[in-house]
Parts: C-alpha cells; sequence; structure tokens
C-alpha cells in the first residue's frame, strides 16, 4: 500500500500539495509530512507518529488548546496533534499502536475522520482501549481495530490534556483483502459451516451450534503462530464487546471486520493469534476465533485453548466477543450508539446455543460460580499475582478486569443469559 499526504495551502487557502509518504527529520507543525512507512505485511501499513521517546516526528501537526476555554487552567497544558488528510489506497480499518511499556496519558482521546467514494465523512471517535489492559502475549500497546469499510484515506486526531502522546505511536492501515486466504474465501463465507474444514473434523457433541471457520473469514493461517495454544482446562466464559467502530455493519462485512481484528492482533500489536475464542454477529452468526477453539474440550489432547482475550485471566477461561459496541452514547467511540444499544435478539441467541455447548462439554454450570486465579498484569488487572476471585461461570470482561467492557447494555443481558444457557442444558 502507498499513501499520500495532503498538505493544506498555508496562504490563501487555494492550492494544495500531495507528497508521496516520505521519512523526514525535525518538526514542522505547519506543514507536517508523513513518516516512511514500512509493510508489516502485505496486509498492513504503517506510519510512525513519534519516536521512542513520544516526540512528535513531522508526521504530527502539534497545537496548543483553544484560548479563552471555561477551566484554562485545566487545559494550559493540552494540545491537539493533527495528521493531517493521508490518502492512498484501499483499506477497511485503521489501528493504533505504541509501545507496550509507554506511558498513556489517561484522558488521551483519537478522533478520526474517513476519506470514501471522493468525500470526506463526519469525525468519530476512536476507542484506544486505554481500559483494555495489554495481554500477556503482547509486543505492543494499542486500540482494537477501527472498521472503516473500503476506504482510500483517513485523518486522525489525538487530544491529550497532558500535551503528551505514546511512545512510538504508529497508525497502521489495514487491509485483510490483500491476503491470498480472503479471496478464495469471500465467495463462501456466507455459506460455509464448521463441517466444511481443513482441519480434521472431530465428532460434534449433541448441542453444537453452527460455527464458521477461520478460513470463512479469510484467516491467513502463516501469520498466528504455529500449532495450538493449549491449556489443562475451563472453568469460566468472559463475555467482550469488540468496539470496531461500526454497529450496522452488513452481513456481508463481518469477515473483513474480523479479519481485521486478527490483522491488527497479530501484525500491529504482536499476538500470537486471534484474542478471542469465538464472535457473534449482530445476525447471530457464530465464528471460530483463535485456533482450535471448536476441537477443544476435556478428556482430548486439545482439553483448553489459551486465549488472550482477559489480562491476567486467560488461564482457565475462554472469550466470546459479540462484534459491536454496547456502552451507551458512544462512550467508547465509533459510530453512534445512542442511550440503548442492546444486542439483538439473533445475537444473544446464538450466544447462549454457544454458551451451553461449550458449558455442557465442561459440565459448567451456566447460574453457578467458579474461582480464578490472577496471573497478575497490572494495568487494568488490580489483582495482583495469586489474588483468587470468586466470578460468575458465565462472566464478563468487566468482572475481572477494570474496564466498560462489554458494555452497559450487553452486561445487563448476562442474567438472562445464564438462565438461557441453564434451560438449554436441561439444568434450570
Amino acid at each position: 500500500m502507498q499513501f499520500r499526504k495532503t498538505i493544506p495551502a498555508i496562504a490563501l487557502g487555494v492550492v494544495s500539495l500531495t507528497v508521496p509518504i516520505a521519512a523526514s527529520a525535525g518538526t514542522d507543525s505547519s506543514s507536517p509530512a508523513i513518516e516512511a512507512t514500512t509493510a508489516d505485511s502485505s496486509q498492513v501499513e504503517s506510519a510512525t507518529l513519534t519516536d521512542n521517546n513520544g516526540k512528535p516526528s513531522r508526521s504530527l501537526s502539534v497545537k496548543a488548546a483553544p484560548k479563552g476555554a471555561a477551566n484554562e487552567a485545566a487545559t494550559r497544558s493540552e494540545k491537539v496533534f493533527s495528521t493531517g488528510e493521508v490518502t492512498g489506497e484501499e483499506f477497511s480499518s485503521i489501528g493504533l499502536s505504541w509501545k507496550k511499556e509507554s506511558a498513556v496519558d489517561s484522558g488521551l482521546t483519537a478522533e478520526t475522520r474517513i476519506h470514501r467514494d471522493g468525500a470526506w465523512g463526519p469525525w468519530q471517535n476512536v476507542p484506544l482501549g486505554l481500559d483494555d489492559g495489554v495481554a500477556e502475549e503482547a509486543k505492543r500497546a494499542g486500540a482494537p481495530a477501527f472498521y472503516t469499510d473500503d476506504a482510500d484515506g483517513a485523518e486522525v486526531r489525538f487530544i491529550s490534556p497532558k500535551g503528551s502522546l505514546p511512545q512510538d505511536l504508529k497508525l497502521s492501515f489495514i487491509d485483510p483483502a490483500k491476503s491470498p486466504a480472503t479471496s478464495s474465501s469471500s465467495s463462501t463465507s456466507s455459506s460455509s459451516s464448521s463441517s466444511s474444514s481443513d482441519r480434521e473434523p472431530r465428532t460434534a457433541q449433541a448441542g453444537q451450534p453452527d460455527v464458521k471457520l477461520r478460513k470463512d473469514w479469510g484467516a491467513d493461517e502463516s501469520l498466528a503462530d504455529p500449532g495450538y495454544k493449549t491449556q489443562p482446562s475451563i472453568k469460566a466464559a468472559l463475555v467482550h464487546h469488540t468496539v470496531t467502530g461500526n454497529n450496522s455493519y452488513t452481513q456481508e462485512q463481518v469477515p473483513q471486520i474480523i479479519n481485521g481484528i486478527y490483522i491488527q492482533h497479530i501484525t500491529v500489536l504482536g499476538y500470537g493469534d486471534f484474542p478471542y475464542h469465538f464472535v457473534v454477529d449482530r445476525f447471530g452468526g457464530i465464528w471460530e476465533g483463535r485456533k482450535g477453539s471448536i476441537e477443544m474440550r476435556p478428556g482430548t489432547e486439545i482439553p483448553g485453548i489459551l486465549g488472550g482475550h482477559a489480562s491476567g485471566f486467560n488461564t482457565n477461561t475462554f472469550g466470546v466477543a459479540m462484534l459491536g459496541n454496547f456502552e451507551p452514547n458512544n462512550s467508547e467511540g465509533g459510530e453512534d450508539t445512542g442511550p440503548d444499544p442492546k444486542p439483538a435478539e439473533a445475537m444473544t441467541t446464538s450466544l447462549a446455543d454457544l454458551l451451553a455447548w461449550k458449558a455442557g462439554q465442561y459440565e459448567l454450570a451456566p447460574e453457578g460460580s467458579t474461582q480464578l486465579v490472577s496471573a497478575g498484569g497490572g494495568g487494568t488487572n488490580p489483582h495482583p499475582t495469586g489474588t483468587v476471585l470468586d466470578v460468575p461461570v458465565i462472566s464478563a470482561h468487566k468482572d475481572v478486569n477494570v474496564t466498560a467492557c462489554p458494555g452497559a447494555k450487553l452486561y445487563e443481558t448476562l442474567p438472562d443469559l445464564r438462565k438461557q444457557v441453564a434451560d438449554r442444558l436441561g439444568s434450570a
């Protein structure tokens, strides 16, 4: 992918200039140039926005907070950093990432506007995932993949109350369509089921729902770590939401969104594989996330699969991510969610089916509780290593970490969800 930086006219605003993305040294807040990008893979190209000390590169313009603010003392150090308009080849998601050990302004926010079909869209908040922690296996910290649909330009700006940015901050443009696996799966993704697999299929237990495979959303298996990430057993399920920026996606867009999450986590953030075991879309589709999640079951060579979905609590759990944002009033970014972003009935029905299947395999009591032991890690995991938590067998991300995930409107459905799962298992 190649992108070009549009530099606004300095004088009368009647001339603009595009220049190729190229390396620059020094700083110039009036007409920044995007730093040289390197293709991390065929599906990703990244622009470096700050150096290893958090100093903005020429990729960013820097402005102080507007004068005359209501609380000028509070905004005296606030700065706005902007990439300006960057256009080029098509992409479908953007990703933001930074050095794993970097300090991050807790008040940092980001906004983007996307260029598609010859026009710039409105500004949207980009969720930075500051309350989601950093998984143990990750090599970088960062935000969830932000779905843009097929776009060819973006402008991103950061607002920092402390006037600082993370170290080695990067903006990545993600294009899953460049994956050979994506092109080969695009014609079958809407109809493929777990019975069609490049892996040796296992005999399904009673109650197994239709689960689409990784190849159905176009996973490039050459990116993930080889083999399975096994663990001894499963004691609880943790429910998440993806906050990928769009709650009104179409059924045809689902594989592309899931693939963007995959590429962001592996290629940009350095995970070994997809973070969640399963994903459920708003149409009720269930998708295999982390490799081996369908096959895992007690008494086999894959008794459990270790995920990367909850800091300090990946052991003995599996993660299911609902595709969307269920926090009211857009407080986590992306498309406006309004005051009551409840998950669709098809979505919660499939979630109950999925959880009943796995709870049955592991003989879990859907309305019961269990104990999980913290592996530490700090950040959004406030529980020191060795801390024992009593949690519901069907829990949410926020039950173990300090986070809004899976969103207030999804979280409030969990009591009824537990009952639905118990009913399916005949244990109510």
